[in-house]
């Protein structure tokens, strides 16, 4: 059991390691570091824009909001690797890099479907959820699957 929580937690640090890197890479061409024609971005920028322009909200803000979330994705994920790098597979209470990480990573989609109430953003919305509901069963799985004998 302890290959498939381990192979858990490398799903999470390879997930959210390609999400940094996608929205970092949005927003250097949003900048203009980046061609137009370079495509291995998120175009989450653009989604901003499209959900936040028709409210009025600055783009400056807009700006604000999505530096805030690559960093805290990328605190998530540098958290996630921390923990895959040391899970020794025992009793999720004493998994602290574990915890921590699947603590961030939460926060982060409950902050997004509290956002997406607030800007009226319904349908990325059901994604968010689906994205939370994932990590709550990565931590079930993590703490209720068998362990190690401490």
């Amino acid at each position: 059991m302890g290959t498939l929580k381990r192979g858990l937690l490398l799903f999470w640090t390879l997930w959210l390691t390609v999400v940094v890197t996608t929205n970092v890479l949005d927003a250097l061409q949003a900048l203009g570091i980046l061609p137009e024609w370079f495509k291995f971005v998120s175009g989450n920028w653009q989604w901003i824009n499209q959900t936040m322009d028709p409210l009025g909200v600055p783009r400056a803000f807009q700006a604000f909001l999505f530096a805030g979330v690559i960093v805290w994705e990328a605190l998530a994920a540098v958290l996630f690797w921390l923990a895959f790098r040391s899970y020794r597979n025992r009793p999720l209470v004493q998994e602290t890099a574990t915890i921590w990480a699947c603590a961030v990573n939460l926060a982060l989609w409950a902050a997004f479907q509290v956002l997406d109430e607030v800007f009226l953003a319904y349908q990325p919305e059901g994604v968010h959820r689906a994205i939370f509901g994932s990590q709550i069963l990565t931590l079930l799985m993590l703490h209720l699957l068998p362990t190690r004998d401490p």
